[in-house]
């Protein structure tokens, strides 16, 4: 590992460790522990099986913008799952690159079917997100709240219009950062390189698949099957903290769908730092709990809540460890099948 990285490391794991020791010095540890002890299952349960239904219908827009290249359940499931673990792993959520890795170099998908869709994804999910955010600003009431106020709901707007805009013209946007791409091989003398060659070559394959995704017309049927990921998402994260929560009063209808909606929006802004803490662990917790006191939560339950953020990675990790396990075996099967 070079100094770059190791620093890296280093850093992310005080991060980590510093907030999660500061967080835990504002609640009784035993508290903690008895509130996951007594999770509600049927709750958990409904987490569960809600997040299933998310990542069937990101594996069905997968499936979907691979197309004409028929695609199996098989490996579009395994590569949403792989991309779920990674997605949190790594700062500014680059972990979801794993998603192309997989296709191109393990499942050997042209590099070019694999990247535009995953651009394709990429966008629509930020596309979703004002939607959601603007509707639950809304519910909570303007003016109510610390953190709900016209000034983000502006905002909320702003940015989906601009998320729109790259949406319509991203075989354009991406066909004006070639040129810019191009021009910068020039100035550092490095246009003749092969790799130079390999990439701006890869680079005008993948717009030449944008173009023809657009050409298909499906941007209306993607955004609506996008914003089923979202709202499994949510309801997902809903049923599970109700499910944490129920041992301390909370009921179904006592919890705030909305606020739920605006308490994950605050956190997952963390996987878009350079810098986290170790799978999120701590910047993620930091901003739930927050997020949740600006909106008159009681500071303890605000952070014993943000414990939804464990049971939902060691949830994504099983699945994701499993795929890849899963994935290994099949891999060395028909490579022995192919001596054979």
């Amino acid at each position: 590992m070079d100094k770059k990285r190791a620093l890296s490391l280093l850093i992310s794991i005080v991060i980590t460790v510093t907030l999660i020791w500061f967080l835990l010095t504002k609640i009784e540890f035993k508290d903690f522990v008895q509130t996951f002890s007594r999770i509600y299952v049927p709750g958990l349960l409904a987490f569960m099986i809600i997040a299933l239904i998310g990542a069937t219908l990101r594996a069905w827009r997968y499936k979907w913008l691979l197309l004409p290249r028929p695609s199996s359940w098989r490996d579009v499931f395994l590569v949403t799952f792989i991309r779920n673990l990674f997605v949190d792993l790594f700062p500014a959520r680059v972990g979801s690159l794993s998603y192309v890795y997989v296709l191109n170099k393990n499942l050997k998908y042209s590099f070019e079917s694999a990247s535009s869709s995953f651009v394709v994804a990429f966008i629509l999910d930020f596309l979703t997100l004002s939607p959601f955010l603007a509707f639950a600003i809304v519910a909570v009431g303007l003016g109510k709240t610390s953190i709900s106020n016209g000034i983000l709901l502006a905002i909320s707007c702003a940015f989906f219009l601009l998320v729109f805009f790259v949406f319509w013209k991203v075989e354009k946007i991406a066909g004006i950062a070639l040129k810019v791409y191009q021009k910068f091989l020039s100035v550092i003398k490095q246009e003749k390189k092969t790799w130079a060659g390999v990439s701006v070559h890869k680079w005008q394959l993948t717009i030449d698949e944008l173009n023809k995704i657009k050409e298909r017309r499906i941007g209306l049927p993607l955004f609506a099957l996008s914003l089923g990921i979202r709202l499994a998402k949510y309801s997902a994260l809903y049923f599970l903290l109700y499910a944490l929560l129920r041992s301390h009063g909370f009921s179904l209808e006592s919890l705030s769908f909305s606020k739920t909606i605006l308490g994950i929006t605050g956190a997952e802004l963390t996987s878009a730092l350079p810098i986290k803490g170790i799978g999120g662990f701590g910047t993620w917790e930091s901003a739930w709990a927050l997020t949740l006191m600006l909106m008159d939560f009681e500071k303890r339950i605000a952070i014993l809540s943000s414990g939804i953020h464990l049971i939902t990675n060691l949830f994504e990790y099983a699945l994701g460890m499993g795929s890849i396990l899963f994935l290994t075996l099949f891999l060395s099967q028909k490579k022995r099948d192919t001596k054979g």
